[in-house]
């Protein structure tokens, strides 16, 4: 799974840029992970791996409140949807809730 994910991450789109009004670019985030500023996902999964079991739905990476964040919605096996807020420098979760 965690192959699986690595490839989605470095596909191109796979991460939609928004950043309160301002685009991140995949360049921009590249750049982030490689200088050590953030995580990469790969890192956020296997930080994160319990709480993100599920089949990845959508991955965002925005600016909230002057943190950089991954939005990332997974769908599990039992059919809900969860959305998680992760902080991108640290990979703790901020907010889990359930997607309607």
């Amino acid at each position: 799974m965690k192959i699986l994910f690595a490839f989605l991450v470095m596909s191109v789109g796979v991460i939609n840029q928004a950043c309160a009004g301002t685009d991140i670019s995949d360049a921009q985030v590249r750049e982030w992970v490689a200088a050590g500023k953030i995580m990469s996902f790969v890192d956020i999964m296997a930080v994160n791996e319990s709480r993100l079991n599920g089949r990845l739905l959508d991955l965002e990476i925005e600016q909230e409140h002057g943190k950089i964040v991954y939005e990332v919605e997974v769908l599990r096996e039992n059919g809900e949807v969860r959305e998680f807020h992760i902080d991108a420098a640290s990979g703790i979760v901020l907010k889990e809730e359930k997607d309607d």
